[in-house]
């Protein structure tokens, strides 16, 4: 997936989607430093911008832009029926496909 940025005076910020680990982080670059959040309240802590100015707006309001997103993207996992009926590897099958042959020694 593409990530997604907001900058804004000496702030910048990436919110990219994983395959693996927590589904959505944020990595945050500020002056001097730069912190990876899963969260966007310990996100908008670590920044730390007031709401009342056009710039603190801004970003609340990217942050809940990707609100709905976000919910699909954690709801997402295994399908095991759909696995099960197409799947062709050893999670698609319920016992052991060696557990019926027998091993001459």
């Amino acid at each position: 997936m593409k990530p997604d940025y907001f900058t804004a005076q000496g702030l910048w910020i990436e919110r990219k989607r994983n395959r693996e680990g927590h589904p959505i982080t944020y990595t945050v670059w500020r002056p001097n430093t730069s912190r990876s959040f899963v969260d966007t309240k310990q996100a908008l802590k670590f920044i730390s911008w007031p709401s009342g100015t056009p710039t603190g707006d801004a970003l609340r309001e990217w942050f809940s832009s990707f609100k709905d997103k976000d919910v699909t993207a954690q709801s997402t996992g295994l399908d095991t029926e759909r696995i099960k009926a197409e799947g062709f590897g050893p999670e698609a099958h319920e016992e052991e496909p060696n557990e019926q042959t027998k091993m001459i020694t």
